[in-house]
């Protein structure tokens, strides 16, 4: 697989546990005080399956992945300031004859 190829799957997969984690805590603070109709609630089912899937990626892998995340988004921002800066006009660029 060339460098290309690992690093989008290395942003699909980084993406995709984002999105769980977020997902599920998400649903967890949404659905926390719902009104439970029994034994068999299914908004309780969830909150459990939330809580073992956060449980499962762990406190760790879940704060390492938003510390990746956040200094991903700031590179790419770093990134789009210095192109946006390092563009320099000058007449040659700007394509002016300088006929007398």
């Amino acid at each position: 697989m060339s460098e290309t190829g690992k690093r989008a799957v290395s942003w699909v997969m980084l993406m995709i546990f984002s999105l769980v984690i977020f997902c599920s805590s998400a649903f967890i603070i949404v659905n926390a005080d719902h009104d439970c109709t029994g034994e068999k609630c299914s908004i309780c089912m969830e909150l459990a399956e939330c809580h073992k899937t956060l449980n499962t990626l762990g406190t760790a892998v879940s704060g390492t992945l938003q510390l990746t995340l956040m200094l991903c988004i700031a590179v790419s921002l770093c990134r789009i300031i210095i192109k946006s800066h390092s563009k320099h006009t000058t007449l040659i660029s700007l394509k002016v004859e300088l006929l007398n």
